[in-house]
């Protein structure tokens, strides 16, 4: 809308902007406490000097002092946010009805994962949680798009995510609503900044006018903008509208069908001759819808319109929140540790000023012992002097009375209270953020020590885990909503698995039912019911690395087991095909056919069903001609398992003949052994009786 649109607004539209207006101001106001606060946590650890801003202000401590900053905060932040980077949340969408299937659900993950990694989720996303954890609050907003701006011809729109930044002093909740996610609100506010240039490229002919202009700190003149900021906002309200729908039984399919009343009307008739649909009943609703609508501080810029979804699409994150007072309040990691920091960053500063002043002792002497000018050159210039010359201060009769300096100006001591605050201080920073990062644990803890020691200190700040998971979880909600009516059209989508392969899918694609044996639409997601869930684990690389690391552990281990060779071909493929780095496409892609043809995995894309399709039509091709080779193969092993039979039985035939043979071999030895005893008897029985 122009300026020349907005003078000729309405009485209503004026109304209407003034409320606007006002809802702004009263929001705005009952927030400005907090937002002042988060604006200092952002500039304590965000600006250089900022950890002075507002503090020992008076002019002794302000003008020519040392303002050292020895950062112990920002470590403890930039380690939660590491965190976060190493374990992003994610959602996960579950069937919540009879309705929707498991196949509707991984549909959904698939989608959401894609347009997640395609459309800014990461960085929208990672702004809200930094400025969550730094000043307690965060924000991002989910909005449609053309798939393609610059075809006319496609219509088709996605979901992206849009940062919001410094979304502390530019999100503006209906004052009323107490949920941390802000589902019973009525209406938010979100201020977009544009410089006077900027703002008439956009609106043009609008008068430049700021609809609500925020408080900021403005402490440092190194910060300070010249530049006139034009403030638009724009409005999201919920509207209830009362709805009457048609439900009729669909007796072929065994489905449900509702129809709205504008569209029951033109369809009545054929609905009552078709013999399949019966009516069960007549049901009033509400449904629940979205306006928005751009304005300034002159006029509507853009009038109300509805928008997909029926949950306001700005997703809040808050790390510390309470609610006292009937007045919400919220904090991040910086602010209940900005009083130590800015103790010990004034005492360092302090000791270092001592340090360059007064840091050696200095020898005091009397105008008259240093009236030499060669004695004033060697002091001068006393550094790396051997010794060091002074006249002897003398009395009227010439005697001497000082021969060296008179006294020492001494360099200050540490006070006690001093001394104990250096102890103090750091050991409170150190109790509150836990410490050592992990590297500089001992080395000699085991691994489970160390996660022991890891998880204890995570639980200072699983508060703000806890809440930015139901974060996620709301905007898991918000986008079903909106994916609701923006994927409603026959076109391939691109979903993503969660171990990051691609895939590929038929919005509304015709299949057989098999209980019916009529085509029926599949992959539609219009009136299905899921569960929103946050997904907490690593990222796509990371579970790829646990993946090998795990397949390579259970490698190792079946190999000494005689049974294990039969998944070794198995491990060896999830290794290929998890292994990340340069140059592995030949292979991964081998690897992923030979998945494909042995069943290991489903075909993923277009390509990979032909590819499997291709298998199957020539395995049917050459179905005579194999079965004659297994049937030839089978004779061939039925008769080397008869020949093994046969030789078996000769070997066992030759043993029994053999063990035959030595037992008659024994008989005849023993025999003939008993002949020569008999013969040796005879013989000595005749010797004897011819001796007698």
């Amino acid at each position: 809308m122009t300026h020349e649109a907005g003078s000729m607004m309405t009485d209503a539209d004026r109304d209407r902007l003034e409320q606007f207006k006002n809802d702004l101001r009263e929001d705005g106001t009952a927030t400005e406490d907090q937002r002042d606060r988060a604006a200092e946590d952002m500039r304590f650890v965000g600006l250089p000097g900022g950890m002075w801003e507002d503090f020992l202000t008076n002019d002794d401590m302000s003008v020519n002092r040392v303002k050292l900053e020895l950062d112990l905060v920002s470590d403890f932040l930039q380690g939660f946010i590491g965190e976060w980077n190493q374990n992003r949340i994610g959602v996960e969408y579950k069937p919540n009805d009879r309705g929707t299937t498991k196949d509707d659900g991984d549909l959904l993950n698939g989608i959401y994962r894609s347009d997640f990694r395609q459309y800014s989720g990461k960085l929208a996303t990672d702004i809200a949680v930094d400025e969550c954890a730094t000043a307690g609050f965060g924000a991002f907003k989910l909005a449609t798009k053309f798939e393609d701006e610059g075809d006319p011809e496609n219509d088709n729109q996605v979901i992206e995510w849009r940062p919001v930044f410094n979304a502390y002093n530019t999100v503006f909740w209906d004052s009323a609503a107490k949920r941390p996610d802000k589902a019973d609100a009525n209406h938010c506010t979100v201020l977009d900044q544009f410089t006077k240039e900027s703002f008439e490229r956009e609106y043009p002919g609008a008068v430049p006018s700021s609809a609500y202009d925020p408080e900021t700190r403005r402490f440092s003149s190194t910060t300070f903008r010249t530049a006139e900021i034009i403030y638009i906002a724009t409005r999201y309200d919920v509207r209830i509208i009362p709805d009457v729908v048609w439900v009729y039984n669909n007796l072929q399919s065994g489905a449900v069908e509702s129809y709205r009343e504008d569209d029951h009307e033109i369809i009545k008739d054929e609905l009552a001759k078709d013999e399949f649909r019966e009516f069960v009943r007549k049901r009033r609703l509400k449904t629940r819808v979205i306006d928005k609508t751009v304005f300034s501080g002159d006029a509507i810029l853009e009038p109300a319109r509805r928008i997909v979804g029926k949950w306001i699409p700005i997703i809040p994150f808050y790390g510390f929140r309470s609610y006292v007072g009937n007045q919400e309040f919220y904090r991040g990691l910086v602010r209940k540790l900005k009083d130590a920091q800015r103790l010990f960053n004034m005492q360092v500063s302090q000791l270092a000023e001592n340090a360059a002043s007064h840091g050696q002792e200095v020898p005091i002497f009397d105008p008259q012992q240093m009236e030499n000018p060669d004695i004033q050159e060697v002091w001068a210039n006393k550094n790396n002097k051997a010794y060091l010359l002074a006249d002897s201060l003398r009395d009227d009769d010439g005697n001497i009375v000082q021969a060296g300096p008179l006294a020492y100006s001494k360099p200050g001591s540490l006070d006690a209270s001093t001394q104990s605050l250096m102890q103090i201080v750091p050991s409170f920073m150190e109790t509150v953020t836990g410490g050592p990062p992990q590297e500089s644990f001992r080395k000699d803890l085991s691994g489970k020590a160390i996660k022991a020691l890891v998880q204890r200190e995570n639980r200072k700040t699983q508060v703000v885990n806890d809440n930015i998971a139901s974060s996620i979880a709301h905007s898991g909600t918000v986008y079903q909503s909106m994916a609701s009516e923006v994927y409603t059209t026959r076109r391939i989508v691109t979903t993503l698995n969660k171990d990051g392969t691609e895939g590929t899918e038929q919005l509304l694609g015709f299949v057989i039912d098999e209980k019916t044996g009529q085509a029926v639409e599949s992959n539609d997601l219009r009136g299905k019911k899921f569960q929103s869930y946050a997904d907490v684990g690593p990222q796509y690389e990371t579970m790829r690395e646990q993946t090998v690391e795990d397949a390579k552990g259970m490698l190792e281990a079946i190999s000494e087991i005689p049974e294990g060779k039969q998944y070794v071909p198995a491990l060896l493929a999830i290794i290929i095909d998890n292994m990340v780095g340069v140059g592995l496409d030949p292979i991964k892609e081998i690897n992923r056919n030979v998945m494909l043809s042995q069943g290991m995995v489903k075909p993923q894309t277009p390509e990979e069903e032909a590819f499997v399709q291709g298998l199957q039509q020539r395995s049917q091709e050459e179905g005579p001609q194999q079965k004659l080779l297994e049937a030839a193969t089978r004779q061939q092993e039925a008769e080397a398992r008869n020949l093994d039979a046969a030789s078996v039985q000769k070997t066992a035939d030759a043993q029994k003949k053999l063990a035959e043979t030595e037992k008659i071999t024994s008989e005849i030895g023993t025999k003939r052994d008993q002949v020569s005893l008999d013969r040796q008897k005879a013989v000595v029985e005749t010797i004897t009786r011819r001796l007698q």
